[in-house]
């Protein structure tokens, strides 16, 4: 088996028990998960935060719970999971190794809605967030 087969199933299995930690623990009841830096210091809230929380609300099927502790992270991860299944499939489908390989515009708009998403739920602009 190639070193890269090898890197791709450690990859997989560390994620399927992250995930399965996630699931079984609430992030709101344990204190293992670790805590946002930026917010510890700064006070001010980054892309990220509350991310561990929004995804242990989608991972038990409550979407409105999950946009409340962070509406990015509700849009992107299923937006992420299509996407990869998309790529999955095309790969499979041309007896190829799928390239999840992500375009750098698309890296780019990720940024830069990161960057506004940050900049509203810091200064109150956005009522939802």
């Amino acid at each position: 088996m190639s070193a890269s087969r090898v890197t791709k199933r450690l990859v997989a299995g560390a994620a399927a028990a992250g995930i399965a930690i996630l699931f079984a623990f609430p992030p709101t009841q344990y204190g293992f998960y670790p805590r946002c830096p930026f917010y510890t210091y700064a006070h001010f809230l980054c892309p990220g935060c509350g991310g561990t929380r929004a995804l242990y609300e989608m991972l038990h099927g409550n979407l409105a719970g999950a946009w409340h502790y962070n509406a990015l992270l509700t849009m992107l991860v299923p937006l992420s999971f299509v996407w990869s299944v998309i790529v999955w499939f095309r790969g499979a489908r041309s007896n190829q190794s799928p390239d999840f390989r992500i375009p750098h515009a698309a890296w780019m708009a990720v940024a830069v809605i990161a960057v506004l998403f940050t900049a509203a739920r810091n200064t109150g602009l956005a009522f939802v967030i």
